[in-house]
């Protein structure tokens, strides 16, 4: 047999048992497994399923529990065989490896690749897919002494051949650009060397490139706009890379640069501890273990930088490589991703700040254009509330609409229109025109035209001083009346209380407080959030509502840390001649921090009348964004 994990060897499993929760998952989906019962609850689990579903009988392949097709999606993916591989290495007991046998040669010789059972058992994600708990089960068995008999190692030949068979014959336009494509071909290629097929190799390995070149944005972002997706993406094609170089395969240039360059994509995306932020149809998953496997592959300082501390026990992909992760070299940088349109801010070294305003992607982009999310403190304090469920339900549209993100809307209607599960109508025109990511002042600035029909057009400007404050600026312009909702959403387990004008939310060290300074209702109240598929709860919403006519400047302020600060407003004025911009499109702010005064202008719009040259508390400029932080010179952030 070719070689492809075998680190992935009993020795290795039996010291992964230091880390017991690890150890408890593995023995409780092995142990159900041995009563035909069944659940879906490993850390990359695309649709997390933690409900037991048990067959008293004959088991069903093609089974619909709960309304949910992702259900039999996700067992037909055979992560259960995978998990009594392991079990039988870290338990010695045998009866997991004849668990193995027995639930391989039910689905063999059951599930039958009909045209019926290719929409479930044997949809060709879920069969390219499983092919690697296939493989990484057999060496498993293998290095522990307890290698599978003739007759289940023939039938599993005559399995594979007709994997490759099938996913050779199964390729459209749409799997190029989808992540199936990457996700089927990846098995494709491990099946066909497996049986040292040539073709199949050479097919998947060519797919695999002409896909990860239509798939990786330019800077790093998979097009899908989706972290989970990206990173499945990800790992398909570093393990290609894997098991390519450990038999001597070449691989093509563009497909090496372009998995290190998603590599590096998801690297930079991830939250300071490591997690990736709810982006699209994710769930809240430590990804610094796909980063270490990138970091050794290519040798690279960056990816190690951001891999520190992820190792995990199973260490997801080739759990102990032969290349040493290269030290560290440098520092958490901020970075503005052009293409995709994702700003992330790294504020300091445990807080950070994401923006979003860019392509939709997928059916697994999400609704969120001027979303941002706030990090601090080993929380995301202010968040995306997830993604639950693919089904077309009301939980669906509330997550994965406007009103599921820290944006607004006008006139009670999302800017871009869901049709239904997958399906996006209208979609808002994204336009990222603003981004200054380093310095003591941070700068971002973006519109879209999701209202334009309406006659009304939206950017929202975030302005950021040092780690401490947070200016969120939405100028509106409309024309006729309408009614603008701004939405904070916050993490669950946050407590958010309201002291004099500002509200005031903490959560473990984590703690900011938010005052709008423009006025308008304010509603605090509860909206579900989803960390895991599956999985519902809810956390705290604050609302702010505000009527519009004509132009708008909604101003809201974010202290990270204590609130022992003030804010007051002040006009901007013409030095000239001494008059005031109108309120409308012009607004001051003097900010007071202990021993430091920031004074601060913002502008949406050029006012020629009465001179060129502005000033705003202590701060003067021709500009139409400027800070002055006590008696330094003033910064412009726009002009």
């Amino acid at each position: 047999m070719r070689y492809f994990y075998l680190r992935h060897s009993a020795d290795n499993i039996r010291h992964c048992q230091a880390d017991h929760a690890w150890r408890d998952l593995v023995l409780e989906i092995a142990q159900k497994s041995l009563e035909n019962t069944f659940i879906f609850s490993d850390k990359y689990e695309m649709e997390r399923c933690t409900r037991p579903v048990t067959f008293p009988g004959a088991i069903d392949w093609d089974h619909i529990p709960y309304g949910d097709e992702e259900w039999c999606f996700a067992f037909n993916r055979h992560t259960f065989l995978l998990k009594n591989a392991e079990a039988a290495v870290i338990t010695g007991d045998e009866r997991y490896r004849d668990n193995w046998i027995r639930l391989f040669e039910d689905f063999h010789t059951r599930s039958r690749l009909t045209e019926r059972t290719k929409g479930r058992s044997w949809r060709s994600l879920e069969c390219g897919i499983r092919i690697e708990n296939y493989i990484r089960s057999i060496e498993i068995f293998e290095r522990a002494s307890m290698a599978l008999d003739g007759r289940t190692l023939s039938d599993i030949d005559s399995f594979f051949r007709t994997h490759i068979d099938y996913l050779i014959d199964t390729h459209t336009d749409f799997h190029r650009l989808s992540n199936w494509g990457v996700l089927q071909d990846h098995g494709l290629f491990l099946a066909s060397l497996y049986l040292d097929d040539a073709e199949g190799i050479a097919t998947a390995l060519s797919r695999l490139d002409e896909e990860a070149a239509l798939q990786t944005l330019p800077d790093g972002m998979h097009w899908e706009q989706s972290s989970m997706y990206h990173a499945e993406v990800l790992h398909c094609l570093l393990d290609t890379l894997l098991v390519a170089g450990r038999n001597g395969i070449d691989i093509p240039e563009r497909l090496r640069k372009n998995t290190h360059l998603l590599a590096l994509g998801l690297a930079r995306s991830l939250r300071p501890d490591g997690r990736c932020y709810l982006f699209g149809d994710s769930d809240e998953i430590d990804m610094r273990d796909m980063v270490a496997e990138a970091a050794a592959l290519f040798c690279d300082g960056e990816l190690s930088y951001h891999a520190q501390g992820g190792c995990d026990a199973e260490f997801y992909l080739s759990h102990e490589l032969d290349t040493i992760l290269p030290e560290p070299d440098g520092r958490r940088r901020s970075f503005f991703m052009k293409e995709s349109g994702n700003a992330f801010l790294s504020l300091s070294d445990d807080t950070a700040l994401r923006f979003h305003c860019g392509l939709l992607g997928s059916g697994h982009g999400h609704i969120d254009q001027l979303h941002f999310d706030l990090y601090h403190a080993g929380c995301v304090i202010l968040t995306d509330s997830g993604r639950y469920t693919y089904t077309d339900t009301p939980e669906r549209h509330a997550l994965k609409g406007a009103r599921g993100h820290n944006t607004l809307i006008l006139g009670g209607k999302e800017p871009s229109v869901m049709v239904d599960s997958w399906a996006v109508s209208s979609v808002a025109q994204p336009i990222f025109s603003d981004a200054i990511t380093e310095g003591e002042f941070r700068y971002l600035s973006a519109s879209h035209l999701g209202y334009a029909d309406e006659g009304a057009f939206i950017t929202r400007s975030i302005i950021t001083i040092r780690d401490r404050f947070i200016i969120i600026a939405d100028d509106i312009r409309t024309i006729s009346p309408t009614e603008a909702k701004l939405f904070f959403h916050f993490d669950s387990g946050t407590a958010v209380s309201k002291e004099g004008q500002r509200y005031i939310a903490s959560n473990g060290q984590a703690r900011i407080a938010l005052e709008a300074l423009s006025g308008g209702r304010e509603e605090l109240s509860e909206y579900p959030i989803s960390k895991r598929y599956n999985e519902l709860g809810s956390a705290p919403l604050l609302t702010l509502q505000e009527e519009v006519s004509g132009r708008r400047c909604i101003v809201t302020l974010i202290a990270i840390g204590d609130s022992g600060f003030s804010v007051t407003p002040c006009p901007v004025r013409k030095t000239l001649s001494g008059m005031e911009l109108p309120s409308q499109i012009a607004q001051g702010l003097i900010i007071d921090d202990g021993d430091d005064r920031y004074s601060v202008a913002i502008v949406t719009n050029e006012y020629p009348t009465g001179g060129f040259l502005l000033g705003a508390g202590d701060a003067e400029a021709y500009g139409r964004v400027f800070i002055r932080k006590n008696a330094e010179d003033t910064v412009v952030l726009r002009y």
